[in-house]
């Protein structure tokens, strides 16, 4: 991995639907070039997959969240079955800290909101932020590897 393949990952985070020829430009680098190094990181497992980004406000779901959980049974599977079954979570991380879980759902209304968190509240304390905006998008950090002496970088 060197800073032409994490400009590349970035753009195609940014659009993943950007011709080679795109990201050619935005990389500078030729199209055949692209092309081989997208197939690399393709074949190493790198990139996993393709995905569409949401305006969820446009799909009827104008409210998103982060939920801090603290469970009252820690590592228990059975709650993050649970879990995985409530459709308006987005995301679930099991993480380290005084939270055991960290989720982010999306919402129609301010009730609907109010009746997940009494659900979750099932499974321990839970604390909720209202996301205003989003300053960061999902991005690769241009700078992790390089100068290390590992991966090529």
């Amino acid at each position: 991995m060197d800073k032409y393949d994490r400009m590349l990952l970035n753009a195609l985070l940014e659009n993943g639907r950007a011709t080679y020829a795109q990201l050619a430009r935005k990389v500078n680098l030729s199209a055949p070039a692209v092309a081989e190094r997208v197939a690399k990181l393709e074949a190493c497992g790198v990139i996993t997959g393709y995905q569409a980004k949401i305006d969820m406000a446009k799909v009827g779901l104008p409210i998103q969240c982060v939920i801090e959980l603290r469970l009252s049974h820690h590592g228990s599977q059975k709650t993050y079955d649970e879990l995985i079954k409530i459709p308006q979570l987005t995301e679930c991380h099991r993480v380290t800290g005084d939270p055991c879980v960290i989720m982010q759902a999306a919402v129609g209304s301010m009730p609907e909101l109010e009746d997940l968190i009494n659900r979750i509240a099932q499974f321990g304390f839970s604390k909720t932020s209202i996301v205003l905006s989003s300053a960061i998008e999902k991005r690769v950090p241009l700078g992790h590897l390089e100068g290390n002496g590992k991966n090529g970088g």
